[in-house]
């Protein structure tokens, strides 16, 4: 069996060369508590390397920056990290509109920490833990942990986490590493919220008398089974239900369900996805009422139009739909017609033309092998894209586009692979089936067999590149 190994690639130097960098405009409030050395001099010496990368750093804002650093304390004590980190209710984040005079959330609220925890060598599901405690305790979806070295103000190592459960961390250049890594989240747009729902698009009938969210609702089961998809992550997972009230209340956030599962349907014209995570959906349970009808092509490249059935009011799509439209955008198309059984089949005179890409599946697991033969596997463009960016942004939708631009499977007639997969920088990847002969006549159930065979995996060590 032919073997490929997980990517090794590194990023570039100059992040200022990536044609979608623009300045920025930072702000750091609070000050480190006493004795917190470390955390004071990595911050003044991160806010000299925005500065010298040509960005804005200000003393006050009115919330409008595209960066907000925040101090906060962990004390020390005997105990694992995620149990000393402190719960306020509410939150400290949630008091700096107040402190601050801020008229507005900013766009990205980073809480800084001194820690004397190196998390580097820290099992991935720990490090996760303590991060996705810290954020929900301090309301910040993004934690920078400073870890001291053995001489007072040294550090010897910054770890950024973030929600999807990236944790990289930066040894060397510290400052410009984790500077260059918190301006690529600031220059990328959320568009996980523009949508629209089209109502009455699709015949209620036709709905109920399609498989395909059959075939979701199945691969989900399966994925849970082979560890492909975790059980929902609760707020009360690490606060307390009071906190999680709060929450709920205000933002309308109780928890969240990792991975996602789509499919291209020819019987209905669009693209089947798993509803959101936020909404209460267990992906490895899914129902009917939690998948849901897009336009497989996004509108002016980032808004998505969410085709409801008739008298059905649909859920939020997962967040990783507009990047599904992007690549299937980016697809050649075949044609395919139905076979005796009623299923569809590729047909190159086939009464129904199709993109290429016929279902997939977003995971949170690392891989540590895969069987070049049988899946190709797209590395990332770290020159272009040195760094991870969340799911539901504007540029992880070119990145979709750009990396099934390089696929051989996907672009070269001559390649038989029927499956491409490719990592998604600190938090998973992403596996796709194509329509091509041998495909088995069911979505999923090709890809999921590669899973423990062509393809080894961990949910328990996500990579994490410099």
């Amino acid at each position: 069996m032919s073997v490929s190994p997980p990517g090794t690639s590194t990023a570039r130097a100059d992040l200022t060369a990536c044609r979608w960098w623009r300045p920025c405009t930072v702000q750091v409030v609070g000050e480190p508590a006493p004795g917190q050395r470390a955390a004071a001099a990595f911050a003044e010496r991160l806010v000299a390397s925005f500065e010298q990368q040509g960005h804005t750093v200000v003393d006050r804002s009115h919330g409008d920056v595209d960066l907000l650093l925040m101090h906060a304390h962990v004390p020390e004590g005997p105990e694992p990290l995620q149990l000393r980190i402190p719960e306020q209710c509410p939150p400290p984040s949630a008091t700096l509109r107040q402190s601050h005079g801020l008229r507005r959330a900013p766009r990205h609220l980073v809480a800084l920490v001194e820690i004397a925890e190196q998390l580097s060598v820290l099992p991935h599901a720990q490090v996760v833990a303590a991060a996705r405690t810290a954020m929900a305790r301090l309301g910040a979806a993004k934690v920078v942990f400073v870890t001291r070295g053995s001489a007072p103000g040294q550090v010897a190592e910054v770890t950024l986490c973030t929600m999807e459960g990236g944790h990289p961390t930066e040894h060397r250049a510290i400052a410009e590493g984790i500077r260059d890594r918190l301006v690529t989240t600031a220059c990328a747009e959320d568009v996980a919220e523009h949508y629209d729902i089209v109502r009455d698009a699709l015949p209620a009938d036709a709905w109920q008398a399609s498989p395909t969210p059959d075939a979701l609702a199945q691969a989900g089961r399966r994925m849970g089974q082979l560890g492909l998809l975790a059980a929902p992550v609760r707020l009360t997972d690490f606060v307390s239900e009071q906190l999680a009230d709060m929450y709920e209340l205000y933002m309308g956030v109780r928890g969240y369900s990792e991975g996602m599962l789509f499919a291209y349907d020819p019987d209905l014209d669009c693209l089947v996805v798993t509803g959101s995570g936020s909404w209460d959906v267990d992906k490895r349970a899914l129902t009917r009422e939690q998948v849901v009808a897009v336009e497989p092509r996004l509108i002016g490249g980032k808004r998505l139009r969410v085709l409801a059935p008739r008298g059905i009011l649909p859920v939020q799509p997962s967040v990783e739909t507009w990047e599904i439209c992007a690549l299937m955008e980016a697809v050649p198309t075949v044609r395919v017609s139905r076979n005796p059984a009623g299923r569809w089949q590729l047909d190159p005179a086939g009464e129904r033309e199709v993109p290429l890409v016929r279902a997939g599946i977003h995971a949170h697991v690392g891989v540590t092998s895969s069987d070049a033969a049988v899946i190709e596997t797209v590395e990332p463009d770290r020159v272009e894209f040195p760094y991870g960016f969340g799911c539901g942004t504007n540029l992880t939708t070119e990145v979709a586009r750009t990396t099934i631009a390089r696929s051989a499977a996907v672009h070269d007639p001559g390649d038989e692979r029927r499956y491409v997969r490719w990592p998604l920088l600190y938090h998973g990847e992403m596996a796709v089936e194509l329509w091509k002969p041998g495909l088995p006549p069911t979505p999923f159930q090709g890809l999921l067999d590669l899973y423990g065979t062509a393809v080894s995996y961990t949910p328990d060590d996500v990579p994490q590149p410099l």
